[in-house]
């Protein structure tokens, strides 16, 4: 989809209910066979979501479209994008939506796979992002290793 950054954005100003309903503005319009968009849209929809269930489903969704996904069709959404570098924040968020939903063991295998992609935060343009994930991750396993499954969200925002 062309200019979907710009897109979303735009999309993600306003209450959670009016970002949610922008989000899935963008959702509907992005062509099926348009896996990176849909990665990434669904992506921003996770987050947006009012219950961790829905949340869940769209980070499986994500987490899904990446399947199909290539560093270049990534780069045609945004140039500093790359598949395993996405695959860090993919699998953090859908940890940390498991370990809200008490699925412990499903977290922790997704955190480890959060992790087995850490190399590829290594050449991430913004170092804070990169930092930002790892910090997050020491936090997820932590509450998952105590069997905490109240609160907010885990990962650092934007992740």
């Amino acid at each position: 989809m062309e200019n979907l950054m710009t897109e979303l954005g735009a999309a993600m100003t306003g209450e959670q209910a009016e970002r949610k309903q922008k989000l899935e503005s963008v959702w509907v319009r992005i062509e099926p066979s348009d896996h990176a968009s849909r990665c990434i849209a669904a992506h921003y929809i996770a987050d947006v979501q009012g219950d961790v269930e829905a949340e869940v489903e769209w980070d499986e969704v994500a987490l899904a479209e990446s399947a199909h996904v290539s560093d270049a069709d990534l780069q045609a959404v945004h140039a500093s994008l790359s598949v395993a570098g996405f695959m860090p924040s993919l699998h953090l968020n859908l940890a940390d939506g498991y370990r809200r939903q008490g699925r412990f063991t499903e977290a922790s295998d997704r955190l480890q796979t959060s992790r087995e992609f850490d190399f590829a935060l290594d050449t991430a343009l913004d170092p804070s992002y990169a930092s930002g994930i790892r910090e997050a991750q020491v936090r997820l396993a932590a509450r998952i290793a105590a069997g905490d499954r109240a609160g907010e969200p885990g990962p650092a925002a934007g992740a």
